[in-house]
């Protein structure tokens, strides 16, 4: 059973996005925080592109892949699927999964409104989080993509000239009380296709001067540093990133498979992890490991993506126990690297990457079971 508690009226943001800019409307009502817990702190990267803009739902159609289609699915009159969770009924019980299972924060992909076509439905269930009345049962973070065409002036973070405006909303949201902070009053933050940044900015000291910009504006509201993660594929590219850009700390979005063409258990998929996890620890730096809910992009294969490798190796779906005990292994290991894990967090890919493998999300096949094998984690309700 779902613990219950007393919520309090959350504020309802409006984004109003005109020539370039937007501003943050926000009511001042207080919030209970989430009560921290001594163990590592747990968060699930949501992607929310299952909105009314449809467009990866025609990957999940066909026959082969509908085991992986999520509670919140609909079947239409004319055979085909409907995979949206815009809405704050879907979002509310999303969430309640979420408690369910034990997790501390969502990790919420953040596309800037005004950035390519079709993200404007990307930040619609981060809205839908923040209006909901039981918003306070899971913290969340952000995860800032530097991707886009810097070149075209269409970074997902939004351009130069956008930034001042940028970094206000992105400090009230960091003002939130159930935003998720580490180190005491410190935001975290992820950053993910961190080399993107550079181009936009065109050197190395104009980074750290946008980042610096960011850091004043949380010590003026009385918040620490933001603490950036920056998500990469290779250790090394993380340590030099650190150095670049003044990052806080290695983390990675996901760990991919080989180029075999094969299909692989997700015991090797878990032994990547841990490989990617030692790989940083001996760089030094500090670090975020993330755990692989699966990985297995097959669904989006041959449908012009240029990230898609068609000699890409997959993995097999892990059991529900096989993820738990994964977790588990991860929360040892930052128990065991305190030194590096400042942190002390632990990021899983993810809750809803259906298209691509890695999901927590209760699916129409598997109902919740992955939720309550991680609720036997970290929550210690003995389901796994």
């Amino acid at each position: 059973m779902l613990r219950t508690m007393k919520y309090m009226s959350a504020p309802v943001i409006c984004l109003m996005f005109s020539f370039g800019t937007f501003s943050i409307a926000s009511a001042a009502a207080p919030l209970e925080a989430k009560p921290t817990k001594a163990r590592p702190i747990v968060g699930a990267i949501r992607w929310d592109a299952w909105t009314e803009w449809g467009y990866f739902q025609q990957f999940l159609q066909p026959p082969e892949w509908r085991d992986r289609l999520p509670f919140f699915s609909k079947t239409l009159p004319d055979g085909k699927v409907e995979v949206r969770c815009d809405n704050q009924e879907v979002m509310d019980q999303e969430i309640a999964y979420a408690n369910e299972a034990g997790l501390d924060y969502w990790a919420f992909d953040w596309y800037h409104p005004g950035s390519a076509p079709g993200k404007k439905f990307m930040t619609r269930c981060l809205d839908l989080y923040l209006s909901s009345r039981h918003r306070m049962d899971i913290h969340y973070c952000l995860v800032l993509l530097a991707g886009g065409s810097a070149a075209n002036g269409d970074c997902h973070l939004g351009s130069k000239e956008e930034w001042p405006a940028t970094t206000d909303y992105l400090v009230a949201r960091f003002s939130d009380a159930d935003y998720q902070k580490v180190l005491g009053n410190r935001p975290l933050v992820y950053f993910f296709e961190t080399e993107g940044w550079l181009p936009l900015w065109g050197s190395a000291e104009a980074v750290r001067a946008a980042w610096q910009v960011l850091a004043d504006k949380c010590a003026a509201k009385g918040l620490g540093k933001p603490y950036i993660a920056g998500m990469v594929f290779d250790p090394g590219t993380g340590e030099r990133l650190l150095d670049e850009q003044g990052l806080d700390a290695i983390s990675a979005y996901a760990n991919p498979g080989g180029n075999n063409s094969t299909e692989k258990p997700y015991a090797a998929l878990a032994a990547q992890n841990n490989w990617f996890w030692n790989a940083c620890a001996a760089t030094g730096r500090h670090f975020i490991p993330t755990v692989n809910a699966g990985w297995d992009f097959r669904p989006e294969m041959n449908h012009g993506f240029p990230y898609r490798n068609a000699d890409a190796d997959w993995f097999t779906p892990p059991t529900p126990a096989e993820l738990a005990t994964h977790l588990e292994n991860a929360l040892d290991w930052v128990g065991k690297h305190a030194d590096i894990c400042n942190a002390n967090a632990v990021l899983v890919y993810a809750w809803n990457e259906l298209n691509e493998g890695g999901w927590l999300v209760p699916t129409i096949k598997e109902g919740p079971a992955r939720v309550k094998a991680l609720g036997g984690v970290l929550r210690g309700d003995g389901n796994n």
